[in-house]
């Protein structure tokens, strides 16, 4: 029988965890699926029996598996709600994956700003400008932000009057939502929250000058914001 430290236990069953969520990740058990017996794990990927049920439990809290007495650990359906839970999204896809999301925004949303900057109607600034209303409430509030700056974006790039950029951006929506609510668990703050609103009232404020060059400078620089603070966050999480 295998018998570990606490501290060396604790570490195995994070490199556990990490393998599990791995193989969730790369679709090796969709949803529905069986996973190994504890038997069968713990030959496999040589740890104890303790490591291995502490892994599963930890993959049950994230609402990622279900243990059913008598019949074993099978795959949930990835939870419509997960977006509260960005912790949960961040280890199915992997923090790399939504920095390398934020950074796609980087080059395609200066681009919408770009033409947003001189194609946007009046109609379509009142839009924007409703948004960045309710932003300023909750900021104020000191309520999350995730859920309504992903709205300020994609009524941006609805102002280009593309479809193929608004469809584009708006795919965006659910990572956006998790980023941000991803970097508010970290840094949530009324300094936070103002610097936010301001930020989205800056961008606001660069596509009313009509000047394409300057509002695709300051919609590079809010998302690069967002890009650096999720790799801080990224970094931090490492250090762990």
């Amino acid at each position: 029988m295998q018998v570990e430290a606490l501290p060396q236990r604790k570490r195995l069953t994070e490199d556990v965890k990490e393998t599990l969520l791995g193989w969730i990740r790369d679709g090796k058990f969709p949803s529905g699926s069986q996973l190994p017996s504890v038997p069968e794990l713990v030959k496999k990927l040589d740890v104890s029996r303790t490591v291995i049920r502490e892994a599963l439990q930890a993959l049950v809290g994230m609402s990622l598996v279900e243990i059913r007495p008598g019949l074993g650990c099978f795959i949930k359906s990835v939870p419509s709600d997960l977006v509260v839970n960005a912790d949960v999204l961040a280890s199915l896809l992997g923090m790399e994956a939504i920095i390398e999301v934020v950074a796609a925004r980087r080059v395609i949303e200066s681009g919408v700003a770009r033409l947003a900057a001189v194609t946007a109607t009046e109609e379509d600034f009142e839009e924007i400008e409703e948004i960045l209303r309710k932003i300023e409430r909750a900021a104020k509030r000191r309520q999350p932000l995730y859920s309504l700056t992903p709205q300020f974006h994609i009524a941006v790039a609805r102002a280009t009057h593309n479809k193929v950029l608004e469809k584009i951006v708006s795919s965006f929506n659910l990572l956006m939502a998790s980023g941000g609510a991803l970097i508010e668990s970290e840094k949530l703050s009324a300094e936070y929250s103002l610097s936010e609103y301001e930020s989205h009232r800056e961008l606001y404020e660069a596509l009313r000058t009509r000047d394409p060059d300057h509002a695709q400078q300051v919609m590079e620089a809010h998302v690069t914001a967002t890009h650096d603070a999720l790799k801080e966050i990224s970094y931090h999480k490492l250090e762990k």
